[in-house]
């Protein structure tokens, strides 16, 4: 839904509405000039033009130069300018991450385990995964945390979340001075985690207990790159209550069609 959602939201614009379902008033008719006829007793002075239009000879006129320094083209050039400046910025961020994280694939001891890549990362790093790569330091956990670390990321893996996040920031880069879209890449995020969380527990032989205890060792202080599927600490509590909250009832699922009408609502008036 929240993929669908930020397609939708590039898609919309695009989408032509019929005037009759329309809010906006319809554009008026472009208004005809008023021509001023020469009488034929008129006379011009050597070099003097006849103007047609109506002119106001009390309103000073100002240099078109002028118009311009102060006026909304001159605005607009240097809000695009800012504009494609931290589209460039936000691009260059992501591509130093990519560079980052397939030199730590590709550099660093790995374990294949099928068709996922376990690279073994050295110091006070938080496990994260892309791709098909899991990046662990082994020496830091006990043998189950270390296995239900594992599982956790190869969901991620199988899962194909790694592209979620990866489309999430693509969108962040043309929308970075939006803050709608900055909550809505950590919201994907945290719904991820939710997923990935109820995934692993329908499993046999993980325990919800023990599972939460594995994620209260592995929140240490790290900074992770942002387009990868991390532990993140900050979002640990929020993990915690939805692993233990009732889930909804499915019969109850109908309320969401007055969602439906709302939409309509909105195509129309934009």
């Amino acid at each position: 839904v929240l993929l669908m959602c930020l397609v939708f939201s590039f898609t919309l614009p695009l989408l032509p509405v019929p005037v009759q379902y329309s809010f906006r008033n319809a554009a008026a008719p472009p208004a005809e000039q008023v021509v001023v006829p020469v009488r034929a007793d008129e006379r011009l002075l050597p070099g003097e033009q006849i103007n047609p239009l109506i002119k106001n000879e009390g309103t000073p006129t100002i240099p078109a130069k002028e118009k311009e320094a102060f006026g909304w083209p001159a605005t607009a050039t240097l809000l695009l300018a800012l504009y494609w400046f931290g589209v460039i910025a936000f691009s260059i961020n992501f591509i130093i991450q990519l560079i980052t994280l397939f030199y730590r694939a590709y550099s660093r001891p790995v374990i294949i385990d099928g068709k996922f890549r376990i690279v073994e990362l050295a110091g006070d790093k938080a496990p994260c995964s892309f791709g098909n790569t899991i990046f662990i330091n082994p020496e830091k956990y006990d043998w189950e945390t270390y296995n239900q670390i594992l599982l956790h990321e190869k969901i991620h893996i199988e899962q194909g979340h790694t592209w979620d996040i990866v489309f999430a920031e693509i969108v962040l880069i043309f929308q970075w001075f939006n803050p709608f879209a900055w909550q809505y890449r950590k919201e994907l995020e945290n719904n991820l985690e939710f997923l990935t969380d109820d995934q692993l527990l329908q499993k046999n032989n993980v325990e919800k207990t023990s599972y939460q205890l594995s994620l209260l060792k592995v929140s240490a202080p790290h900074f992770p790159l942002s387009i990868t599927t991390n532990y993140n600490q900050s979002l640990l509590k929020k993990r915690l209550a939805m692993m233990n909250a009732k889930k909804s009832n499915v019969h109850t699922t109908w309320k969401y069609l007055f969602i439906l009408p709302l939409f309509v609502l909105f195509v129309s008036l934009l």
